[in-house]
């Protein structure tokens, strides 16, 4: 699996909460004010709306001063109280306790006892920057409670309102902090894998994004700084740690002409204990079709609640993504994407989802080419990685010829659907089960079976090609898929015509022929 890992490219700060939150409206003015702007200098978009979530940091803390290093322990989102009865969507007032609430979720603010900014909110615009999601924190001088009265959170943000400050940055440090956008430097780090945690036996892939020309990359084992200890022949911007058996720690140097920059330290560990997070992939039709295509499900199982997740795939060469179903990614491949497909969530609740994509498969492919999948994710704070399983998956080619095609003409005739139908209505004394057999013997392969009772699922050495569950029994929406190819006409005459398919769940579609 080392030739996977190389391909891999991950960064951390992806992703965002999936946590309650309010839609605001965030506008660029040329007004009072200035252009609010983007970290890479580009303009916020006129009337877009970004999704932000509403916070607090203690009384008199002004990030536009302080250190990002001390933000963290001054912020208290709002997402991590329990509401009190009767919470409303805004801020209000509750007798002497004021609070701001979004959805129900709520938290109690203090009265300010000097001016000063106290209330902020911050959030992503689903720009992606330099490989992590950018953020916008947002804040107001008015923002504050008084002994009397309480503010009303604006439902609109311009960057021409009066004592408005707007920070870009990036959330760092696996979702929990909200880092200031610094000026890069001709040559600088952008973004570096953190600390991460691999199973026993599995390799650990860290990679530094850098902007700049002309940069060389050396890494070192220890903490960042320490030279005595180079890594021979590591001076790309991925490390690969094949096997690692304990925890160690590594960072790299950069180097431009005159220019030297140290990354921050990594720590990898490895854990022998059950993974929280677990990814399978298989095939979602019966096989691929070469020169079309071929459906891939992924189903993601998770113990805990998930910072952030995300999914890497490489490819056989010459294949490519055509589709998927990744409602709420960050990140996702693009149409024509080849060689390494990515996806990125961010705030997931435990439990259970599925990704399904369509691949589309080279003219000529033969053979059982594979895919292998890792995954990444994180929960407080640390990245996980584990490979997706099976590892890798084996994807066989799809049939050629529908199962009740006995004669190979790619048409389906009354004789043929007929015969479906004896298979369908196989019965074990008076209750129709549909099971079926194998026969090599026979005119189509196979035999009704109605010794096997209903609700039995044998492994058969070949499946018919309607029996799309692989339970040996063909059932009535089985059988009404073949009855549509047998229906499929040109004008006014039907010709039951068929050709095979990569992407449907019997591996094949009506055609006009």
């Amino acid at each position: 699996m080392l030739r996977f890992f190389s391909f891999i490219l991950f960064a951390a700060g992806f992703g965002q909460s999936l946590h309650a939150q309010q839609t605001v409206g965030a506008t660029s003015s040329l007004s009072a004010g200035g252009a609010g702007r983007f970290s890479d200098g580009s303009a916020w978009r006129v009337n877009a709306t970004f999704q932000f979530e509403l916070g607090v940091f203690s009384a008199g803390f002004d990030p536009a001063v302080q250190p990002k290093s001390a933000w963290g322990a001054a912020w208290t989102s709002a997402r991590l109280a329990v509401a009190p009865a009767g919470a409303v969507d805004t801020w209000f007032l509750d007798g002497a306790v004021t609070y701001f609430s979004i959805q129900g979720s709520s938290v109690p603010l203090s009265a300010v006892p000097s001016a000063g900014t106290q209330y902020y909110v911050w959030g992503y615009n689903s720009r992606t920057l330099a490989e992590s999601s950018e953020w916008i924190l947002l804040t107001n001088t008015a923002w504050k409670v008084v002994a009397s009265s309480t503010p009303q959170l604006p439902v609109l943000f311009d960057t021409k309102d009066a004592g408005t400050i707007a920070i870009t940055g990036a959330l760092t440090n696996a979702g929990r902090d909200l880092q200031s956008a610094k000026a890069l430097a001709a040559v600088d780090i952008v973004a570096f894998t953190g600390n991460l945690v691999v199973p026993v036996g599995l390799a650990a892939q860290l990679k530094v994004s850098a902007v700049g020309a002309g940069i060389s990359y050396q890494w070192f084992a220890g903490a960042s700084g320490d030279t005595s200890r180079p890594l021979a022949n590591e001076i790309r911007s991925t490390l690969v740690v094949s096997s690692p058996a304990n925890s160690a720690a590594y960072w790299v140097r950069l180097s431009s002409g005159a220019t030297t920059i140290n990354s921050p330290t990594s720590v990898v560990a490895v854990s022998s204990a059950p993974a929280q997070v677990t990814a399978t992939h298989q095939l979602a039709s019966p096989g691929y079709v070469a020169g079309d295509r071929v459906a891939i499900a992924v189903t993601f199982v998770a113990a805990v609640p998930v910072t952030r997740l995300d999914l890497a795939v490489l490819l056989p060469v010459g294949w490519s993504f055509v589709s998927d179903s990744s409602e709420g990614a960050s990140r996702r491949p693009s149409a024509r994407t080849a060689d390494l497909l990515e996806w990125s969530w961010g705030g997931l609740p435990a439990g259970t989802f599925t990704l399904n994509y369509v691949l589309s498969v080279p003219t000529g492919t033969t053979g059982t080419p594979s895919l292998a999948g890792l995954l990444a994710h994180v929960i407080g704070g640390t990245e996980y990685q584990g490979l997706v399983a099976a590892d890798p998956l084996i994807l066989a080619a799809g049939p050629l010829y529908h199962s009740a095609d006995s004669n190979r003409d790619r048409r389906l005739s009354l004789l043929e659907l007929t015969r479906m139908i004896e298979l369908y209505a196989t019965r074990a004394g008076t209750v129709r089960v549909g099971s079926y057999g194998v026969n090599v013997l026979g005119e189509d392969g196979f035999v009704p079976a109605p010794e096997r009772a209903s609700g039995s699922r044998p492994t058969l050495s070949t499946w018919h090609t309607a029996d799309t569950n692989r339970d040996a029994q063909i059932d009535l929406s089985e059988l009404l898929r073949v009855i549509e190819l047998y229906n499929q006409r040109v004008a006014n005459v039907r010709t039951g015509a068929y050709v095979p398919r990569g992407d449907t769940e019997d591996g094949f579609q009506p055609a006009s022929l």
